[in-house]
């Protein structure tokens, strides 16, 4: 194994799962600040509609772009050092694509509204045309700070990229401050996310500039191509993402009264290990495989190890102490114990599907960085069609927990293609290394909810959170112990 891509890999993986945690962190503060600050009224529901608009496309055009376009393109400039080429038409063509959509997005504000919005009020739909107008180029801006973190990523730089959203969450909580003094706080949103969007791209442009010195060329090339050919199947993978979604919450609307409620609060818990650590070791190995070659199977390999090692305790996590963490985090209010079992079920039925979903993650990642876009989208529609069917099936009586189970049979059926489609099929050693470096911190899992689930709820709710968080802490020191002494002696081979 190349040990100075282990090397990379594992500090790229550290800075990136850190940098994570800490804009779900900064995000939550936003959200929290948005509450504080803003409410839920009119003028809410008016900017969250202006808001929706450019962060859907974003979603397809700048992120979608990342893994099958923007990172494969520089990683093979990089190899020809045609860097300033690749960098030049790349970023060209995503100013002419998203520049476009800003300016269609900020025409057509004032018909936007009525499509989206019917049911406000004239002075609803007026506000929510002027937010549209108002955030229609965030667009352009956060596609062009997403060419960057991708350039940087194919030159294994990954802290600044990764460190650029938590900067954007605090621009936005800072602004609705400053325009609190004016009872403009809404306004304050919008100048934050303009600003953010702004500073994430200053903030990029530095370490770039020690690489290249950075131009735009509107004509195409090699490099610009694989915007073009991603484009197609990026838009067909999220349009099938959406439909997925609405055609399961539609089916669970039949589920009865809380069963939205219940899947909406889980699916938060079961994103969780997959935004924070799954999603990092394919941010962190897509330039890798990228490169191909030998590259391309070691990167792979080590992905597949490491996701395997945390998701299976998280899985078991999330199942055997599915309720004391929605009852300590929900369990509030309103939000009585009933809601807590319901919640509870529905995020063990999820878990189910924790580790097929992580896996399926890596081998999309491999797909893309390798130009095989059509597979993952082939997926996704099968994934679709399994998942409305179960959902029909399980719904009736199983309820909440039956949407759940379907989604995770879904995603065991989706990995089988995956893995079919693939020429990395032998994974079989890497999960099963995954699983003896995660079975010390298992075994603690294990024996900690024999003594703490038949007790949690007899002793005072501070000690309770305090002995809970005891477990996951020592666990999770035993499983990154486990980690480094298995990578220590892979390294040491």
């Amino acid at each position: 194994m190349d040990v100075d891509k282990s090397k990379k890999f594992l500090k790229g993986f550290g800075i990136v799962s850190f940098f994570i945690l800490l804009s779900r962190v900064t995000g939550l503060l936003r959200e929290m600040a948005t509450a504080f600050f803003l409410g839920a009224s009119y003028i809410t529901d008016a900017l969250f509609v202006g808001w929706s608009i450019p962060n859907t496309f974003r979603r397809f055009f700048a992120e979608g772009l990342v893994a099958p376009a923007f990172v494969p393109a520089f990683t093979k400039a990089k190899e020809k050092k045609e860097e300033e080429k690749a960098f030049a038409s790349v970023m060209g063509q995503i100013i002419i694509i998203t520049g476009i959509l800003s300016l269609l997005i900020f025409i057509l504000s004032p018909v936007i509204p009525h499509i989206l919005s019917p049911g406000f009020s004239p002075e609803g739909k007026r506000l929510a045309s002027f937010f549209t107008a108002s955030l229609s180029f965030y667009l352009l801006f956060i596609s062009c700070a997403t060419v960057l973190s991708a350039f940087l990523n194919a030159f294994h730089i990954f802290g600044v990229p990764a460190a650029t959203m938590s900067i954007f969450n605090l621009a936005v909580i800072i602004f609705m401050l400053i325009f609190s003094k004016i009872k403009r706080e809404d306004l304050g949103f919008v100048v934050g996310v303009m600003v953010g969007v702004v500073i994430q791209i200053i903030i990029q442009i530095f370490p770039i500039l020690k690489i290249i010195k950075p131009k735009i060329s509107f004509n195409s090339n090699e490099y610009s191509k694989r915007i073009w050919d991603a484009l197609l199947p990026v838009i067909a993978g999220g349009a099938v993402y959406q439909i997925n979604f609405l055609v399961s919450r539609a089916i669970a609307s039949f589920g009865g009264e809380k069963t939205i409620s219940f899947l909406t609060y889980a699916m938060r818990f079961f994103e969780f290990p997959l935004g924070v650590f799954v999603y990092s070791i394919s941010y962190v190995s897509l330039p890798f495989m990228a490169e191909g070659g030998k590259s391309r199977k070691e990167s792979f390999s080590r992905a597949i190890f490491f996701s395997t090692a945390i998701v299976i305790p998280a899985t078991a996590g999330l199942i055997l102490f599915s309720k004391p963490i929605i009852y300590f985090v929900f369990g509030y209010g309103k939000f009585v114990f009933e809601d807590v079992i319901g919640t509870a079920e529905a995020l063990v039925m999820y878990s189910v599907g924790l580790i097929a979903v992580a896996i399926s993650r890596i081998f999309i990642t491999d797909f893309q960085a390798s130009g095989q876009l059509k597979i993952p989208v082939i997926s996704g529609i099968i994934a679709f069609l399994v998942n409305a069917v179960f959902c029909l099936i399980l719904v009736e009586h199983l309820k909440h927990k039956g949407i759940a189970l379907a989604s995770s049979i879904s995603s065991f059926i989706s990995m089988i293609f995956l893995i079919a489609k693939s020429d990395n099929k032998k994974i079989f050693r890497e999960v099963l290394m995954g699983f003896l470096v995660s079975f010390p911190a298992l075994v603690i899992i294990f024996i900690s909810s024999i003594f703490y689930l038949p007790n949690y709820l007899k002793i005072p709710k501070v000690s309770s959170l305090l002995i809970f968080g005891g477990i996951v802490l020592i666990s999770s020191l035993v499983l990154l112990g486990a980690l480094k002494k298995f990578n220590r002696k892979t390294l040491m081979e």
